[in-house]
């Protein structure tokens, strides 16, 4: 990585977030600000992209930055959902859902009946409906969703990214 760049870490106190799992990366040269997608795992310019306010852009070293690039699980959140199927109904009853963030846009996946992520509104809809008293989707770790995919679905490997 080229010490010319300034890297600067997404953080969200209100997110939960910290410097080790930010919601967002990015670097600057100059006036040149780019971010790095963890979808396409590349620095981009920034283009027509939201910058955040400079109150979550933390400084952090070249080397952090290589660490945060280098493991994409830091910039993904999990969920699981519980249902109650209905008395003779054969649905899943325990729903693993995750959310890649990337400053282009986040990705909102849950793991589907043909035992592959596809898109979902599920965590959109969850977070835009405000506080919840009894939350139909509970964060998890990371292990934890691989662990309950790998128990309902007999899939292992199903959270790598």
């Amino acid at each position: 990585m080229s010490d010319d760049y300034e890297y600067l870490a997404r953080v969200s106190k209100a997110g939960k977030e910290s410097v080790d799992r930010p919601s967002g990366l990015w670097r600057r040269r100059g006036d040149e600000l780019e971010y790095w997608s963890i979808v396409d795992r590349s620095w981009h310019p920034r283009g027509d992209v939201y910058v955040p306010h400079p109150d979550l852009l933390v400084p952090i070293s070249a080397e952090q930055a290589q660490v945060l690039m280098g493991d994409r699980q830091r910039f993904a959140r999990y969920w699981v959902e519980r249902l109650r199927p209905v008395q003779g109904d054969l649905g899943e009853d325990t729903l693993v859902y995750r959310q890649l963030l990337s400053p282009e846009g986040d990705v909102d996946e849950g793991f589907g009946r043909d035992n592959t992520w596809v898109e979902t509104q599920t965590i959109r809809d969850f977070q835009a409906a405000g506080p919840h008293d009894h939350p139909d989707l509970e964060p998890i770790a990371h292990e934890t969703a691989e662990r309950l995919i790998q128990e309902t679905r007999g899939i292992t490997g199903a959270t790598e990214l």
